[in-house]
């Protein structure tokens, strides 16, 4: 059975956002803390019999699908207790960061907190790591009870690999293993410092430190997201959200009141993002069409951000005091953000975009194709705006986006992906405004000629019938598009300034307690209440061909012009 939202409501823990009280309170002991008596009664008493047949696959509430008939008895209760749909876990993610490992182990380790009743804390270190090797929760299951891995760390390996398993089957099964986390995930640290923590976080929907500090002030991605999800509450079109209170975000405030009296909207809006249970019970309830859960919105906001990444670090081998501001963020632990890096990334949200276009289990609702037309469009156009070096490099494709992606060679970037959503026509101009972009900048013909034939088999698609027209297509001739809204473009992340203009400047420890701390790991949850808030593969060189000569170094081969 689902869950109406007055029982998501009921569940709710405030402790998520403590008042000033609440933090000043004595110290929960262990035996008084209704983490360990859910902890316990969890572990000793099951729904599950095991004299009754149980399926060896599980499907997660992401959508993933697990085999666990390899695992251990114990294991599998934990991953039945913790995927079973008709009492969904009371779990959020709450604060993630860069942490230095002490002066023997050397290097860094990715600090997850969640929350469930009472926070707890998951460290994921790097194979060599001498602490944090394997993945660790400091929950009462995993700390006294020995249950590993605890339901902790498998949420949220499954919410890691719905991010970064780009290219899986959405219908094939991943090998779930007694570490938490699928085997095809391979080393989970290595996973998230390909893709950058503060990077991966946005799709995760919590906030992050420096690498030095403890508390946060929010997700500049979930201040956005929360503006959204009121806009979704309030009834507002989706057409019409990009334009909905954007004063709730550049007059935010860590340290304001929750309370607005007479604004109803601000009200939740605080609410939203001071409660990260709160905010996943929300986003729970919404439509997928709505723009604050829109996966394929979602997958362009991540290429845009990678796009302002490789920006900011192009500005900071410039300016020696943008370096050591992104050094104090932690942004140079994980390795540069330069061309080759920020091409892979994009490659791999358009292959996102793809597999759940084309290997969905389901065929995708209108609103739906339109949504994932809109973000490959997005993205073609963001990186076709891109031709320009932004580092020193061998060649101009280590140095520029534009000719990594699209001006060197043939690979169908975003083409393939969107060969197959020919009845969104209502992006023609955007295609045409694409042309006229790698008409200047130079591309390979055979690119050109594929961008020209999917403008063509649009402009002859016939809105309603889903047939196109036989024989030859005139041009000019009048033809009914798509109703769907015009592509809007997402604003990138500046993560120069997190805060959006407006706002008071750093953030606040009082007040409404909005501001999330970091748990030590050495101290369990339910006895920290008197500590604080504890919170491309360029294989197509033959064909590198290209429609235009354009100009400057590297760029001397071929003499037609695309358009």
């Amino acid at each position: 059975m689902s869950l109406s939202p007055t029982t998501y409501m009921s569940k709710l823990s405030l402790e998520g956002t403590p008042s000033p009280k609440q933090l000043d309170s004595p110290m929960q002991s262990p035996q008084q803390s209704p983490s360990v008596h859910e902890s316990a009664q969890y572990s000793d008493e099951s729904d599950w019999d095991d004299d009754e047949e149980t399926p060896d696959t599980v499907s997660s509430p992401t959508g993933l699908k697990y085999n666990i008939a390899h695992l251990s008895d114990r294991t599998q209760k934990v991953v039945r207790g913790l995927f079973n749909a008709q009492d969904p876990p009371r779990i959020s993610l709450e604060l993630c960061g860069i942490k230095e490992d002490d002066p023997h182990g050397g290097g860094v380790f990715y600090a997850f907190q969640m929350h469930e009743v009472a926070p707890c804390s998951i460290r994921i270190g790097p194979r060599n790591s001498k602490r944090f090797s394997v993945p660790k929760c400091e929950c009462p299951d995993a700390r006294y009870r020995h249950i590993r891995p605890c339901k902790h760390l498998i949420w949220l390996f499954d919410r890691i690999s719905k991010q970064a398993l780009f290219d899986h089957d959405p219908e094939s099964h991943l090998t779930l293993t007694e570490l938490g986390y699928p085997e095809e995930l391979g080393d989970p640290f290595r996973q998230i410092s390909e893709i950058r923590l503060d990077v991966l976080v946005d799709s995760l929907h919590c906030d992050t430190t420096a690498p030095n500090s403890d508390t946060a002030p929010p997700n500049p991605a979930r201040v956005k997201q929360a503006r959204e999800i009121v806009a979704a509450v309030a009834g507002i079109q989706p057409r019409d959200v990009d334009r909905y209170r954007l004063d709730l975000e550049t007059s935010y405030s860590s340290g304001a009141p929750l309370v607005r009296p007479g604004d109803v909207e601000a009200t939740l809006f605080s609410l939203i993002l001071a409660s990260h249970s709160l905010a996943a019970c929300l986003r729970a309830e919404l439509s997928a069409s709505d723009p604050a859960v829109d996966p394929f919105r979602a997958i362009q906001q991540r290429a845009l951000r990678v796009i302002t990444e490789l920006d900011d670090y192009s500005a900071s081998l410039k300016d020696s005091a943008v370096a050591a501001a992104r050094k104090v963020q932690g942004k140079e632990a994980e390795g540069p953000r330069n061309v080759s890096w920020a091409a892979t990334q994009i490659r791999h949200c358009v292959s996102q975009i793809e597999r759940i276009v084309s290997r969905g289990s389901h065929p995708l609702a209108d609103s739906a194709r339109a949504s994932a037309a809109r973000a490959l469009v997005g993205i073609l156009l963001a990186v076709a705006n891109h031709n320009v070096d932004s580092h020193a490099g061998d060649s101009v494709d280590d140095r520029n986006l534009y000719m990594c992606l699209l001006g060197n060679y043939d690979t169908g970037f975003v083409y393939s992906a969107l060969d197959t959503l020919v009845d969104q026509s209502q992006f023609i101009e955007e295609l045409e405004d694409v042309m006229d972009l790698l008409g200047r900048s130079g591309a390979p013909v055979s690119y050109v000629a594929n961008i020209r034939g999917l403008i063509t088999r649009m402009r002859s698609y016939t809105a309603g019938s889903g047939r196109r027209p036989s024989g030859d297509f005139t041009v000019g001739a009048v033809v009914p598009r798509s109703p769907t809204p015009v592509l809007q473009a997402a604003t990138p992340f500046q993560e120069s300034d997190p805060r959006p203009s407006g706002r008071s400047p750093g953030p606040s420890n009082t007040g409404s307690g909005n501001t999330v701390h970091f748990l030590t790991p050495e101290v369990p949850a339910s006895m920290s209440r008197g500590r604080g808030r504890g919170r491309g593969n360029r294989a197509g060189g033959a064909g590198s061909k290209r429609s235009v000569s354009g100009s400057g170094q590297d760029r001397g081969r071929g003499s037609k012009r695309a358009r």
